[in-house]
């Protein structure tokens, strides 16, 4: 049997931007009964509550990988074994950052056991950063449109795009991309994405539930072995 021909399950990450711990703690168990694989401690909730936010959802989900999206650009290393600390899995360094910062980082992680994740948000060319800092020691890549970027141009999202060129020249790190939508999800699972990361409208607001478990369910179906032969998402 060529298992190239079987893709191994698409993750899909909750990115948790709320502000309080108890509001993150209520959105990742809505998240987790909707069926999500990842957990993210975002931004947002790690700067307004701090980095022990980590430490609270670590310890609320041991069963399920958590991301500390601290987009760190200096003093990397640090950051990266205080997070691993606190209980995550994964830690994110802004790909846009110095070699040395990434490289720092990497040391940081490989100290602590956790991964890297290179956010290649606001790289001038993602496709040729994100071989350059898996040659530094990167886990893992997202590709991230930005809400300001958004804003400013709702209509500049070149991630998927970004995302088929890593794929065309065999890039071999796991690769994550940020949907703002289902179909955009689907495009991400269909064109090679290991990781598909949602957020806002998906985990607040009166139905959320629903539409959380819909967006999982169609992300989830839009994967099979036709569509792209060989890839997937990391155990």
């Amino acid at each position: 049997m060529d298992t190239r021909s079987v893709p191994r399950p698409i993750m899909v990450q909750a990115c948790i931007d709320v502000q309080s711990v108890d509001e993150a703690l209520d959105v990742a168990h809505m998240a987790v009964r909707a069926g999500v694989d990842w957990l993210e401690v975002g931004t947002p909730l790690i700067l307004f509550a701090g980095i022990e936010a980590v430490r609270s959802i670590a310890t609320a989900f041991p069963d399920r990988k958590i991301m500390a999206d601290m987009k760190l650009v200096d003093g990397t290393g640090k950051y990266v074994v205080a997070a691993a600390q606190r209980g995550a899995s994964m830690v994110s360094v802004c790909a846009v950052a110095s070699d040395a910062s990434i490289r720092a980082a990497v040391v940081g992680a490989r100290a602590s056991g956790t991964q890297l994740v290179a956010d290649l948000y606001a790289c001038p060319d993602p496709v040729r950063r994100a071989k350059e800092v898996a040659a530094l020691g990167a886990d893992i890549v997202y590709l991230h449109y930005g809400a300001d970027q958004l804003a400013a141009d709702p209509d500049g999202d070149h991630t998927l795009t970004q995302l088929g060129q890593l794929r065309s020249i065999g890039f071999e790190l796991p690769v994550g991309i940020v949907a703002f939508n289902s179909e955009g999800g689907c495009l991400a699972s269909t064109t090679g994405a290991d990781i598909v990361l949602v957020g806002h409208p998906y985990l607040t607001g009166p139905d959320a539930e629903t539409r959380l478990k819909d967006f999982v369910r169609t992300v989830r179906q839009a994967r099979s072995a036709d569509d792209i032969p060989g890839l997937g998402g990391p155990a």
